[in-house]
């Protein structure tokens, strides 16, 4: 892990001065990167070479057996197309890349020069599995257009808040078995197109983790009747469902009972559904294997309601672990009596916040978490292990 420059500095030194240990890594790992602190300005840190596309390059070309590379936010400015070109072209072991909130004009502009379709050195495919551009929000439509139909291999896709289109996501090969999508917040998708995607794509048939979350103030992807047709056709496989900003009303209800008992999570924030819809949710019949459910948004939640309504959600004895609610919900749960007699305590952390299960004997990790315990992780892992860095605020905080 490099959390500063200096860190990679010496690990370059070590790897240039010994090959062969260079043969040994298998992760480097940026996503606890700052360029700022440690008492320097902004143009000190522009005058020094520790870290740059230069060096990084150099790095990436005495670890050959790389399998992962995990970049965000703070090492965009350092990413030019000779990074990209080392990473995609001449590693032949690369499984994950990650690139979590990376927008710099110099990293925009190496994506578009190097994975533009007429790119005569672009290879038939990549052998990455896993590829995170969360957030890669300067990406043209060109790139996905280029390295979507190059991933034979893929299982892990993360495309949130880009401009990914509806034709280039059909380009993906059918060879991919992609287990964790996220499409969130994707202006240029059209919400019938996804949903044909969806239901028809091979690529998607064994989906565990799907990320449909959208600011419905600013575009709804999914209408009604895209509802309608998705629910009653999602994949036996999916344990994860994230449906925020969705058109969905009581109509749906049907549709979205039988779904609980195979789910661990489920996010209807900013729906349309009613109080009495949600405590359905939690009926012995529906057999509800929910561990975490998202409620933010929804005008008919309140303290009052998720206490004392019929059927009410906090008293009960039920498999929920975790209830994302708005702040103002949390906070006034909080200051009711019942709240932590019925054993739950508030958490909140960036934008977000929580009432949390206590004394329950599940700590949360899952395989398909791979290697988090938490609940509601809007960013789809690309590495093993706990979400740390950066990647626990794209993922947890916003």
């Amino acid at each position: 892990m490099f959390p500063h420059s200096p860190v990679y500095s010496k690990f370059l030194e070590q790897i240039t001065n010994h090959p062969v240990l260079g043969g040994m890594v298998r992760r480097m790992d940026f996503s606890q990167y700052t360029s700022v602190g440690l008492g320097r300005t902004g143009r000190m840190n522009m005058e020094m070479q520790n870290l740059t596309a230069k060096t990084l390059t150099k790095g990436l070309r005495a670890t050959g057996n790389l399998r992962e590379f995990l970049a965000q936010e703070a090492l965009g400015p350092d990413i030019d197309a000779s990074v990209l070109e080392e990473l995609f072209f001449t590693l032949p072991l690369l499984e994950a890349v990650d690139f979590c909130g990376a927008s710099a004009s110099r990293f925009k502009e190496a994506f578009t020069e190097v994975m533009h379709p007429w790119n005569p050195k672009l290879p038939e495919s990549f052998p990455v599995q896993r590829l995170s551009l969360h957030e890669c929000t300067t990406l043209a439509t060109s790139v996905f257009t280029a390295i979507l139909p190059r991933l034979p291999n893929l299982t892990h896709l993360d495309l949130s808040h880009t401009q990914v289109t509806d034709s280039a996501l059909m380009s993906i090969p059918e060879t991919a078995n992609i287990t964790h999508l996220s499409l969130s917040k994707c202006a240029r998708l059209k919400g019938e197109n996804v949903v044909t995607f969806l239901l028809e794509h091979p690529a998607v048939r064994n989906l565990k983790v799907l990320n449909l979350h959208y600011d419905a103030s600013r575009y709804r992807l999914l209408s009604a009747i895209d509802v309608e047709d998705l629910l009653p056709n999602l994949p036996k496989s999916l344990v994860s469902l994230n449906l925020t900003g969705a058109s969905i009303s009581s109509d749906h209800m049907p549709m979205l009972l039988p779904l609980v008992s195979r789910l661990e999570e489920l996010s209807l924030g900013h729906t349309e559904l009613t109080m009495e819809d949600i405590n359905t949710f939690f009926v012995p019949q529906w057999k509800s294997n929910l561990r975490y459910l998202d409620l933010t948004g929804i005008s008919a939640v309140s303290p009052n309601a998720l206490h004392f309504s019929t059927g009410a959600i906090l008293p009960q004895n039920t498999t929920l672990q975790v209830l994302e609610l708005s702040e103002k919900n949390v906070t006034g749960c909080a200051k009711l009596h019942a709240t932590k007699t019925c054993g739950w305590s508030e958490q909140s952390y960036g934008r977000r916040s929580w009432l949390v299960k206590s004394n329950t004997h599940d700590d949360g990790e899952r395989p398909w978490k791979m290697g988090s315990k938490k609940w509601g992780n809007r960013k789809i892992p690309c590495n093993f292990g706990e979400v740390g860095g950066i990647y626990a605020y794209y993922g947890l905080a916003k």
